[in-house]
């Protein structure tokens, strides 16, 4: 009877530790916890292959949205396309509220993205493209394309 009761309750905590790693980065993350919630996330991200639909939406939903908070936009949005795709492939996979909180954090994932100044540019490449290109030297221009005078034929 033991025995049985011990198989039992190790049976039960191996299902449960499969979605343990998504519940402790949501947990993270709606504590306010960020990064500790990101360092879960990243950590636990090879366990997705065995993961059920829901759980990959969530964790994409969720690995998304603490990107976002901070402030990793290209990160956050291939995390928010990810539970997007999951969601696409398995309709229904996510409640209504988990739906509503992706749909809130792509568009602001969007609203951020198109408001954010463009990369900068290289040094040397900022002040040459303020500039206009310089005029060609004959050397430049290819072989034979010296200009009259210096082939000798004043």
């Amino acid at each position: 009877m033991l025995f049985a009761c011990a198989i039992g309750v190790m049976g039960s905590l191996t299902l449960s530790g499969c979605t343990s790693y998504v519940k402790r980065g949501t947990a993270l993350y709606s504590d306010g916890r960020y990064v500790e919630a990101a360092e879960a996330f990243e950590r636990t991200e090879y366990r997705l292959q065995e993961a059920s639909p829901r759980e990959r939406a969530d964790y994409g939903l969720y690995r998304g949205m603490t990107l976002l908070v901070l402030g990793d936009l290209h990160n956050a949005q291939r995390w928010l396309g990810y539970s997007y795709q999951v969601e696409r492939a398995h309709p229904g996979c996510l409640r209504s509220d988990k739906r509503a909180l992706l749909d809130r954090g792509w568009y602001q994932v969007g609203q951020r993205l198109r408001a954010a100044p463009p990369p900068p540019m290289p040094p040397g490449t900022a002040i040459a493209a303020s500039q206009p290109p310089p005029s060609p030297t004959p050397e430049a221009q290819g072989p034979g394309a010296a200009p009259m005078e210096r082939r000798g034929l004043h």
